[in-house]
């Protein structure tokens, strides 16, 4: 087994490539719309149908992983990452890019998936908080750089390059997983592989899952819309392109990996689900700002980015409670548990990532108002499915049904 801090590296990176190829198309959107002669929603398949594609691979990579371990799974995965990027990079058309997209965002998800899930393989429910912690803080500085670069090669030498850029790294990290990487997964009883779908129905059916996952869901849907949404807001109602949008985006890394850092620290302070709740109520609070001044009239790039900057930070200490909370539900199925509350994060991120393609770009109002109102939503579900107590039941490691 690697040291402590060779371990959270090298998960960081797997966990890192799916949010960096991402965040590297989000700039280059408004590029492949004009190069292909397409409309901005019609662009916006790349990222929404690729969500599709990560939401229904993370029923996969998770109940695969239980069965046949996490190494061979995530070294598979990234292999074919690398295959699909390379493939979108080479498409002459939309369509071929958007399924060379699919293959890449399939397999790239699965270093997400299965970070959250070695992470409670090796340090228990009670550690893993602070482990996604540290690992979501780290895999930041990825996406934070990637928009910044794509804003960079976009301009200098088009959108397929950026393409270029992902499948090199998706072939350095399966030939460092095949040398690095250590297998977690705990023994388990030979099982068939209808007992993939058992999982994860038994994972479906604990209420308290579901308390976690649902405002992860939020956050995360409500962070897709403004990656969907932000560069044709910045370039229409403020001129900013994708170079400038790239710089705006880190200081929203930049507020989230702060914040993630401090997760540790402040969970074994207020406990799971205080923590959770400050973290989101800071989220819904911050989103506010930007409403409040968007309706006082002001107009600038930081009404949309400040309060992306102060939900950032709320979300960094939400969000790695609600992946370690959903994950703890499921003792016994880590990876069906992580699978399905991927699943759901991915399907509802691209569902709200093509709706910001077909919302008016050129105010950014309608952008704030559909952010506050995912967020608000995922946070009364996390309330309601929390009462009477179901949750300190979870937090001594009972899942309930």
């Amino acid at each position: 087994m690697p040291s402590h801090v060779s371990l959270v590296a090298l998960l960081a990176a797997l966990t890192a490539i799916g949010p960096f190829a991402m965040q590297a198309l989000a700039p280059a959107l408004p590029a492949v719309a004009r190069d292909l002669e397409v409309s901005a929603a019609a662009a916006q398949l790349l990222l929404s149908v690729s969500l599709a594609a990560m939401a229904v691979a993370t029923l996969v990579w998770g109940p695969l992983s239980d069965r046949l371990g996490r190494r061979p799974v995530l070294i598979g995965a990234m292999w074919l990452a690398a295959l699909g990027s390379a493939a979108a990079g080479v498409a002459p058309d939309l369509g071929l890019a958007v399924a060379g997209r699919v293959l890449q965002a399939a397999g790239a998800v699965a270093g997400m998936v299965l970070g959250r899930a070695i992470a409670q393989d090796v340090y228990g429910r009670q550690g893993a908080a602070g482990v996604i912690g540290q690992i979501t803080a780290a895999m930041v500085v990825a996406p934070m750089v990637a928009p910044v670069i794509s804003g960079v090669v976009v301009e200098l030498a088009g959108w397929r390059v950026v393409f270029a850029l992902v499948t090199a790294v998706a072939v350095g990290l399966a030939l460092l997983a095949q040398a690095r990487l250590p297998e977690t997964a705990p023994p388990a009883e030979p099982r068939g592989w209808m007992d993939v779908g058992r999982g994860l129905a038994e994972v479906a059916g604990r209420r308290t899952f579901w308390a976690y996952a649902l405002y992860g869901v939020g956050s995360f849907a409500s962070f897709l819309f403004f990656v969907g949404s932000a560069p044709f807001v910045m370039q229409e109602a403020y001129g900013i392109g994708p170079t400038g949008y790239g710089l705006y985006f880190m200081l929203i890394s930049a507020t989230y990996m702060v914040s993630n850092m401090l997760c540790g620290p402040l969970t074994r302070r207020l406990g799971e689900r205080r923590a959770l709740r400050a973290g989101a109520a800071f989220a819904i609070a911050g989103v506010g700002v930007g409403v409040a001044l968007a309706l006082g009239g002001a107009v600038h790039p930081m009404v949309l980015m400040l309060p992306m900057m102060l939900q950032s930070l709320g979300a960094g200490l939400s969000v790695p409670n609600t992946m370690a909370g959903a994950v703890g539900a499921a003792p016994d199925r880590p990876g069906a548990a992580s699978g399905l509350m991927g699943f759901c994060q991915f399907l509802g991120g691209g569902v709200m990532a093509q709706v910001a393609g077909f919302l008016p770009h050129g105010t950014v109002l309608p952008s704030l108002l559909t952010m506050q109102g995912l967020l608000v939503t995922g946070f009364v579900l996390h309330l309601v499915l929390a009462r009477e107590g179901r949750l300190g039941a979870a937090s001594q490691g009972l899942g309930t049904r």
